[in-house]
């Protein structure tokens, strides 16, 4: 058995020695791997540079940067941001308009009316009395006015203008001019003393109709020309017929503002020419 032992340890001692330089000519990796021998290298990624400036004190630490606003946090006007405020600001309310215009229409033209003559009566009494309150039911009253009588009649008025006065031609120049005269001569005449009378009544005064009518009647019709017949050559010439009360009350907001100061003040019209301008 001494026999034995001794002759396995050299062949074992061989075999491992002969092993190893042939192990290392072929693979060399392999053969580290299997040998325990220190592992493959590996190149390390080179770090990522800080490129960002950094603020030093007197001392030589660095100071903490100001916060920078994220890119992300930038409002810009693209295009699909000012279609969602013209949808908002104008479309919404222009579509709503014109559906209650469909589904009633001469309502519509009412109330209309009505918010133009408190909103023009509102101002009057903001310049002509700046430091009084409101006078709620003077505004109430044109108000009243706007919705019962200018807007219904000023609405059937248009129907007619455009029934009769050149329907197969209604933007020419010949029936703009016609549309325009008829309206200063025949309907700017009758709701002007209709005007006057239903606020007289309104207030509780009928009989300071003609009164009124005499003082006022004439300076009244006179700056109405100043301003209206240009206003309806653009009315009768572009607008369409369904939004000529809303037209209206656009410019009337500056002439109701004039209209009331008129009626509730003691000054002619040769005075009123000569009002500042706000």
């Amino acid at each position: 058995m001494a026999f034995a032992l001794r002759s396995r340890v050299p062949v074992k001692s061989q075999t491992v020695k002969s092993q190893a330089p042939a192990c290392k000519a072929r693979r060399p990796l392999v053969c580290r791997a299997v040998l325990n021998l220190e592992p493959p290298k590996h190149t390390p990624e080179p770090a990522k540079r800080d490129v960002s400036v950094k603020a030093t004190g007197a001392d030589g630490e660095a100071l903490p940067l100001p916060d920078q606003p994220e890119q992300s946090q930038r409002v810009s006007l693209t295009p699909s941001l000012l279609d969602a405020i013209v949808e908002n600001t104008f479309k919404v309310p222009y579509n709503a308009y014109n559906s209650a215009l469909q589904a009633h229409p001469l309502t519509t033209k009412a109330c209309t009316s009505m918010v133009g003559f408190i909103l023009g009566d509102l101002i009057a009494q903001h310049f002509g009395h700046p430091h009084a309150s409101v006078d709620v039911m003077r505004a109430a009253r044109l108000g009243a006015y706007g919705l019962l009588i200018d807007g219904p009649i000023g609405s059937k008025w248009y129907d007619v203008l455009e029934t009769y006065v050149f329907p197969k031609d209604p933007i020419s120049t010949k029936a703009v001019l016609t549309k325009t005269a008829l309206d200063q001569v025949v309907y700017a005449t009758i709701m002007t003393a209709v005007y006057f009378a239903v606020i007289r009544c309104l207030e509780g005064h009928p009989e300071l109709i003609m009164t009124t009518l005499q003082a006022k009647f004439l300076p009244t019709l006179a700056a109405n020309y100043m301003i209206w017949p240009l206003a309806h050559l653009i009315n009768f010439r572009f607008v369409p017929s369904k939004y000529r009360i809303l037209y209206n009350n656009v410019v009337c907001v500056a002439w109701l503002t004039g209209l009331s100061f008129l009626t509730h003040s003691k000054i002619n019209f040769m005075q009123l020419l000569h009002l500042p301008h706000f």
